[in-house]
C-alpha cells in the first residue's frame, strides 16, 4: 500500500481542521438569503471580536479574462447589492467556533428584494440587466471559426443536437477552508488547496501584499478538490484581513451547507450544434452555439469556458471546418467554474451524440462511423488545436472489440471516443536538495488524493538510484515558481520537472567531482531548481457502456462499463486505475443523479449532499473494467494524463447508451426516472 493511503486508513492523516494554532479565532460568514436584492442596512453584533462588511473593506476577486469580455468581478463582501443566494455580505470573528452562529444571529440584514434571473435565455434578452454598468447580461460573445466553412454546402446530411447540461456541485469529501495568520509582516496561509502559487497570486492581487510576504501551505492530506480548490475564494481574503486586523490566526472551515451554494459550481452549459457530413459518412464540420451560465459574476476563469468548450467540439475526428458562437451569460445563481473535466466532458457529449445521430441517419454502425473519421496521428483541428501523436487507433480497436461482444446482449450499449486535452502549459517547478543525510524534493503541486509523493519519489529514485527520498508538496516555500494540480497535468509536467531536476543535480555533482553519496552525507546542502516547460498534449480514450432501465420504476442504471485509455507511461498502475474508476463514477453520476437545483427565485432546493445526488457505494455497484494503453508523451516523464478521462468518456457513453436502449433522443441531464417516464409516455 502506498504511504499516502496507509496514513489515511490507519488514522494518521492530517487535514486542515486537524491543524491548530495557539490563540486561534474563528471566522463565520453571513450570507444572502436572496438571489437578488439591494442591501439597505446591516446591524452590528455586540459580542464579536471583529465585524466586517463591504463598507469596512471592499475588494473584488481576481479574474482570468479575455480581451473582448465584459467583466463583473465578485466582491469579497457585497456592498450595495447581492446577486446570488449565499453571497457573502458580512463576517464575524469569535473566540470560540461554537459561539459564531450565536453571534451571527445578532446581525440583521435588511434587504430590498428584486426579481432574479435564473435562466440564460431569459437573461440574454437584456430586458433586465444584472450589472447595469455593463449594459448587457452577456459577458462574452465571440466566434470560434476555422477551416473552409463553405464546405457545408457540399453536405448530404446534417444532424443537430440541442442539449442542456445541468449545474452540479464539486462536493469533495473535505470542503474548503483556511487558516490565515499575519505576523511580523508575513501572511502565512494553511488551506485545503490544489494550487499553492495560484492562492498566493490571488491573495497578492486582492490584498496588495508582495508575493514574498505570503507563504502558502497545504496540509499533508487534502480531501479532494475537482477544480473547486484551485483559486482563492472570498473567505480566504476575509480570513487574511481579519488576521491582519487582530494579529491572531483566523480559521474558517466551510460547512457542507455552505459548499452547496458557494462558488464554484460545475457545468451549466447549453448548446445547439450541427454536424455536416457526406452520404459516405465523412464528417465535414460543425456549426452552432454554446451558451455557458456563468452565474452572477465572472469568477476565476469562467469567462473563458465558452470558447474552450467550442474549440473541442470537433472531438478526435478529422473535420474541415468549425463555426461556433460562444457566449457566457450572467444569471442570479452562484458563479460556475472548473469541475472535473472542465469543458472536455461538455464538448464530448455534443460531438459523440452528433456522431451517433450521423450513424443512425446513414444506417451505419456506431463504431464504423467513428472509425471512419478518427484521427490517426498528429493533427491540427479546424480551431487550431495541435493534437500530438498518440494511440487513437489502438484504444479504439480494443473498445470496438468490447463493443461488438456486448451489443448482442442489449440495445443499451454505446461506444464513444474522446481526446483529453492535458493542461501542460506553461509548465511546473521542482527543486531537489541533497545534504545532511537527506535527499529532498520540493514540488509545488497540490495533491488531493492522487499520491503525488509516491509518484515523484519513484521518478526521482529511477534517476538518482536511491530510494530514501523525501517529497514535499503543496507549498510555495522552497521553490521560486509553480503552477498546481488540475487539468490532468501533474504526472505529465510535474513529473517531468522532477526528472529534469534530478538529472541537473547529477550533472552539477559531476562537474564538481562529487558523488551523490558524498553530497548526501555532506554537512553542506546542494540544491538545483528547474521549471520544466511543455506544450499541450492529448490523451485518447474510447469507452463502452452497457445500461438498463427498470421497466416499473424507470430508474436507469449502468450494468457494465469498460474503459480503454492511452495514459502514456504508467508510473503507478493502481493510481491510474483508481483515477479512471473515480472519474467514470462522476460522469455516470452527472447523467443519472446529480443536479444543483434552484427554483424560479434562485433559492436552492438542495439542503444536503444527498439532495444534490452525490452517489454512494450503493449506486456504484456496476462492473468497471479498465484497459490501459501506453503511448509515451514527448515529455521527459512519458506520462500523459488520466485524472479526467473517466468523466469525459462516461458522460456521453452513459447518455447515449440510455438513448439507444429507449430509442429516444435526450436533451438534458440528469436523466431522471420522471424524465424517462415522460419520454416513454410520448
Amino acid at each position: 500500500m502506498l504511504k499516502e493511503h496507509l496514513e489515511i486508513v490507519t488514522g494518521n492523516s492530517t487535514y486542515l481542521d486537524d491543524i491548530h494554532f495557539d490563540n486561534e479565532v474563528y471566522l463565520y460568514v453571513i450570507r444572502s438569503n436572496y438571489a437578488r436584492a439591494k442591501i439597505k442596512s446591516i446591524s452590528k453584533p455586540s459580542n464579536a471580536l471583529l465585524f466586517l462588511t463591504g463598507k469596512d473593506f471592499y475588494a473584488e476577486m481576481p479574474v482570468i479574462s479575455l480581451p473582448n469580455a465584459r467583466i463583473a468581478r465578485m466582491p469579497v463582501l457585497a456592498k450595495e447589492d447581492v446577486n446570488f443566494f449565499g453571497q457573502p455580505v458580512a463576517a464575524i470573528v469569535t473566540e470560540n467556533r461554537y459561539d459564531t452562529e450565536d453571534v451571527a444571529e445578532e446581525v440583521s440584514v435588511e434587504y430590498e428584494p428584486e426579481k432574479p434571473i435564473t435562466n440564460v435565455y431569459e437573461s440574454m434578452k437584456d430586458e433586465d440587466i444584472i450589472h447595469p454598468n455593463l449594459k448587457t447580461n452577456v459577458s462574452i460573445d465571440t466566434e470560434v471559426k476555422g477551416g473552409n466553412v463553405k464546405l457545408k454546402e457540399k453536405a448530404d446530411v446534417v444532424v443537430e443536437r440541442e442539449i442542456t447540461q445541468n449545474r452540479i456541485v464539486s462536493n469533495p469529501m473535505e470542503p474548503k477552508g483556511i487558516i490565515a495568520y499575519y505576523h511580523d509582516g508575513i501572511l502565512t496561509v494553511y488551506s485545503s488547496i490544489q494550487a499553492p502559487f495560484r492562492i498566493r497570486n490571488d491573495l497578492r492581487e486582492v490584498l496588495g501584499i508582495e508575493p514574498e510576504r505570503i507563504k502558502v501551505f497545504a496540509p499533508k492530506n487534502v480531501g479532494g478538490g475537482f477544480g473547486n480548490k484551485v483559486p482563492a475564494h472570498p473567505e480566504y481574503v476575509i480570513a487574511s484581513i481579519a488576521s491582519m486586523k487582530l494579529g491572531r490566526p483566523v480559521k474558517w472551515i466551510e460547512t457542507r451547507r455552505e459548499h452547496l451554494t458557494n462558488p464554484t459550481q460545475g457545468r451549466g452549459v447549453s448548446g445547439k450544434v450541427r454536424l455536416y457530413a457526406t452520404k459516405e459518412g465523412k464528417a465535414l464540420g460543425v456549426e452552432g452555439e454554446i451558451i455557458v451560465d456563468l452565474g452572477a459574476y465572472n469568477y476565476t476563469l469562467n469567462v473563458t469556458t465558452p470558447v474552450f468548450i467550442s474549440r473541442l467540439l470537433t472531438g478526435p475526428y478529422k473535420m474541415d471546418f468549425i463555426s461556433v458562437r460562444a457566449r457566457g451569460v450572467f444569471t442570479n445563481l452562484p458563479p460556475t467554474g472548473p469541475y472535473r473535466g472542465a469543458g472536455r466532458p461538455e464538448a464530448a457529449l455534443f460531438h459523440e451524440t452528433l456522431m451517433e445521430d450521423l450513424a443512425n441517419e446513414l444506417k451505419m454502425d456506431s463504431a464504423e462511423i467513428r472509425e471512419r473519421n478518427l484521427i490517426d496521428g498528429e493533427y491540427v483541428t479546424p480551431s487550431g488545436l495541435k493534437i500530438d501523436k498518440a494511440g487513437y487507433r489502438e484504444v479504439f480497436s480494443k473498445a470496438k472489440e468490447i463493443y461488438n461482444k456486448l451489443k448482442g446482449k442489449s440495445k443499451g450499449v454505446s461506444i464513444v471516443v474522446f481526446a483529453e486535452q492535458i493542461s501542460v502549459p506553461p509548465g511546473e517547478g521542482a527543486r531537489v536538495i541533497v545534504g545532511k543525510g537527506k535527499i529532498r524534493i520540493i514540488v509545488p503541486s497540490g495533491p488531493h488524493g492522487q499520491a503525488h509523493r509516491s509518484t515523484f519519489a519513484k521518478l526521482a529514485s529511477e534517476i538518482l538510484k536511491n530510494d530514501n527520498i523525501e517529497v514535499i508538496t503543496g507549498t510555495t516555500e522552497g521553490v521560486k515558481e509553480g503552477i498546481g494540480s488540475y487539468g490532468s497535468r501533474t504526472a505529465a509536467i510535474a513529473g517531468s520537472a522532477v526528472i529534469e531536476a534530478c538529472k541537473t543535480l547529477l550533472e552539477t555533482l559531476k562537474s564538481r567531482n562529487i558523488t551523490l553519496e558524498e553530497a548526501v552525507n555532506s554537512d553542506e546542502e546542494i540544491s538545483v531548481e528547474v521549471f520544466a516547460r511543455g506544450d499541450v498534449i492529448f490523451s485518447p480514450g474510447a469507452h463502452v457502456a452497457l445500461v438498463d432501465v427498470d421497466r416499473e420504476t424507470y430508474f436507469p442504471r449502468v450494468v457494465e462499463y469498460y474503459t480503454v485509455d492511452d495514459v502514456g507511461r504508467v508510473i503507478i498502475k493502481e493510481e491510474v486505475e483508481g483515477q479512471v474508476i473515480g472519474g467514470v463514477l462522476q460522469g455516470v453520476s452527472q447523467v443519472l443523479w446529480e443536479e444543483a437545483k434552484y427554483d424560479e427565485n434562485g433559492i436552492p432546493l438542495i439542503l444536503s449532499i444527498g439532495d444534490e445526488g452525490v452517489p454512494t457505494a450503493l449506486e456504484a455497484f456496476y462492473k468497471t473494467i479498465t484497459n490501459i494503453y501506453q503511448y509515451p508523451s514527448p515529455l521527459p516523464s512519458g506520462a500523459r494524463g488520466v485524472g479526467e478521462a473517466g468523466t469525459i468518456g462516461a458522460l456521453p457513453a452513459t447518455f447515449i447508451a440510455i438513448e439507444k436502449l429507449l430509442g429516444v433522443k435526450l436533451n438534458r441531464t440528469p436523466v431522471t426516472p420522471d424524465y424517462i417516464f415522460s419520454l416513454i409516455e410520448k
